[in-house]
Formats: structure tokens, sequence, C-alpha cells
């Protein structure tokens, strides 16, 4: 990754005395390599150069063998890797700083440790300052009560928890503060969407502002999409973003998963993307699904608990009637050092009409409709042959 530039110095930029090591020009590469070691070289400031002696700007007085002194140096463009380079932190808290972040649009969203919080407005303007892109840097405090609405506090740039963010080609109008969305699912929602069929009835009751449905609408071929959500600040937003992008085969709802699912039933495939309580909405989505159909459930969860997970899932589908005629567990992101975010994506028919083992969700879907009322009815006729050819006979012995 080549290194970004702080564009922002280059307007700011003014002139800054501190001390500096002087050295001869021939030795100038190798002494400044061993000041960048050391971190004790001011890399914001432009190097001096005058005849044969090259001042390299530091942070402190040092005494390395050359000559010191104090005089003035520009600031100017400098390289950074990480917003770590120019952050301003004591040495030894360095190791609690974030290595990752999410970036909405032009918000980042860092999660900080107990040990950073006295720092947090020197680590939101490091952040600022490493990519010109971000306007805001907002402390993210955990995902609170049942509409999964972020804390945000903002601690650098400017005051707003609302953005645009792009993801697939699509624009999402997003409200930190108000509906939860998080841009580490963008290949997962993908995934789903490449799965979708033609013509599929397809529900999304945790849809937020509208990431997997807009999508599935937008680039597969479904009947209709129904995306729905408990929070109205939510569904606000979604109704936005399908107008912003021009979508058709989708259609809104404000209300409780449960409720909605009954009311749209029966679909072919439904996404239950709540990964701490979605196990509690299966009972609801299966009861939804028609003759046969998907739900792709998402679960928080250590790898040992993935065979209980699909154990209580199958549990679930038999209650409901169902028969389970596929599973399978997909890994989505890991979550924390010990837990990951998994999807299981369940294809179940209805006991009645059991699907043979290895059928495809496509072909569970054809099958009723074309190959069993086939086979029906040329039953039906081979029946009544006998007993056709049998009237005959009778009518033939009683002319003789």
């Amino acid at each position: 990754m080549s290194p970004k530039i702080l564009n922002r110095e280059a307007r700011n930029r003014g002139v800054v005395r501190v001390w500096c090591i002087v050295v001869p020009r021939e030795r100038g590469e190798e002494v400044r390599r061993r000041l960048v070691a050391l971190g004790v070289l001011q890399k914001h400031l432009r190097i001096v150069q005058e005849g044969d002696q090259v001042f390299l700007p530091t942070t402190e007085r040092l005494d390395i063998g050359f000559p010191t002194e104090q005089r003035e140096f520009d600031e100017g463009f400098v390289a950074v890797r990480s917003y770590k380079d120019v952050v301003d932190v004591p040495e030894p808290l360095r190791r609690f700083l974030p290595s990752a972040f999410d970036v909405i649009g032009d918000i980042a969203v860092v999660k900080m440790p107990e040990e950073l919080q006295p720092y947090r407005e020197q680590i939101g303007l490091a952040i600022l300052r490493w990519n010109p892109n971000i306007r805001v840097a907002g402390q993210d405090r955990g995902v609170k009560g049942e509409r999964r609405v972020r804390s945000i506090e903002v601690i650098a740039g400017e005051r707003r928890t609302t953005t645009v963010h792009t993801e697939h080609g699509l624009r999402y109008r997003v409200d930190l503060a108000q509906a939860y969305f998080s841009p580490r699912l963008a290949s997962e929602r993908k995934r789903i969407a490449d799965l979708v069929l033609e013509g599929e009835v397809v529900a999304d009751p945790f849809a937020g502002v509208g990431p997997f449905a807009i999508l599935i609408a937008k680039r597969s071929r479904p009947k209709l999409v129904h995306a729905s959500d408990v929070n109205p600040a939510a569904v606000e937003l979604l109704r936005a973003n399908i107008g912003a992008n021009r979508v058709d085969r989708i259609v809104a709802h404000e209300g409780d998963a449960r409720r909605i699912l009954g009311q749209i039933a029966p679909v072919d495939r439904i996404i239950l993307d709540l990964p701490h309580t979605a196990f509690d909405y299966l009972p609801d989505a299966f009861a939804a699904i028609g003759a046969r159909g998907v739900v792709h459930v998402y679960r928080i969860l250590e790898r040992a608990d993935e065979p209980a997970a699909a154990d209580r899932i199958r549990a679930t589908a038999a209650e409901a009637g169902f028969h389970v005629a596929a599973l399978r567990a997909h890994p989505v992101r890991a979550y924390s050092p010990t837990q990951h975010h998994v999807a299981f994506d369940v294809t179940v028919v209805r006991a009645s009409r059991r699907a043979a083992p290895g059928t495809s969700p496509s072909a569970s879907r054809t099958s009723p409709r074309t190959a069993t009322p086939a086979r029906g009815r040329r039953s039906a006729r081979t029946a009544r042959r006998p007993a056709a050819r049998g009237h005959q006979s009778r009518r033939s012995a009683r002319r003789r």
C-alpha cells in the first residue's frame, strides 16, 4: 500500500523551532535512518541542507556524537502508512492503539479500550490527518437496545453522525446514531444476493437502512423483496435509499419482525440478520415459508458450538413441520479472539413433500410444480385404461 499524504498539513504548514542534530552531508542518510529507528526524528518537518551540513529535526536534544542546536524548520508534507504514525499518545500506551476501525462514508468509527479514553480526541485528530477523505471520527461505545443502535461519541471533526456510504455501486444514506449499519458485511450481502433465484419472494425483517434488500432487488431478479424494521428511523432511511437507488420489486414495512412475517407469508427466502437473537425468530421464519424455501440465520458463537446450533435449527424446523434438506455453516467474519460470526444457510421442505438428499433449492422449487403433477396425471391415465378395456370386452361378449 502506498503511503498517504497529509494534504491538510500543506494548507496549514508554518515554521517550528526545535532541537536538531548537525551532521556531515555524506552521513546524512545514515543518521536519518538511525533517528527514525529510535523514533525521535520529527518527520513532519522538512530536513534542511546548507552547504556540506544536514540539519535533522528531533523531538528532544540528543547526544549521539554529533553537534546539536536549536533552529527553525518548515512544516511540510508527511508520508504516513497509519494514523499511528502521527498520533500523540504516551509511548507505553501505543500498544493499546486500535489496529483497525470501520469507515462508513466519510465517518471513521473506532473502538477504544479504557486506557486510551483520556487521549480519544488526539486519536480522532490523528485519523483525520491520516486520511483527508474522513471528515468525522467517532468512538463506538457499543450497540444497544432492541433496535440495534450504536452509541456514537464524535471525538474529532464535524459534529454529525449522518453520511452517505457506497457499497457495490449503491449509495446508502446512514445515520449511525439512529440506525445500525456495518460495512464489514459487504461481502456477505453480495453472497446472499448471488444465491437468490429468479422469481423468489424474499423477506428481510431486520433490514435497517436496506443494504441486503436493496442489493437483492437491484442485482438479482426476485419477484418481490419485503424489507422491514421495527425502528422507524431505519425505515425512513430505508425508503429514502430505495428511492435514491431507483429500485423496484421492493416493499418497505415498519413493524415487529414476527408480525410482518405473518402478514407477508408465504415467502421463499428469509434473511435473519440479527446475530445475537436471530434464533428466537426461527419458529416465525419457518412458519412464513411456503412448501419449501431457504432461511439464512446468523449467529455469533464459539467454533465448538456450531454443531449444537445446527441441531437446534433442525429441531426447530421439525417442530414447524419441515425437513432440513441442506444446512451449511458459512463463516462471515471474526467477532472476537474466540468467537466468530456465522451464517447458517438452511434449505427446508414440508415433511409431507420431502426432497431427495442432495436436492438443490432450485430443483426442489420446481419438482412439485412439474414432475410430481405430471407423474400423477400419467398414473391416472394408466389406471383408467384397463377398466376401459374390460368394459369393451364385456360389450363384445354380449354382442356374441
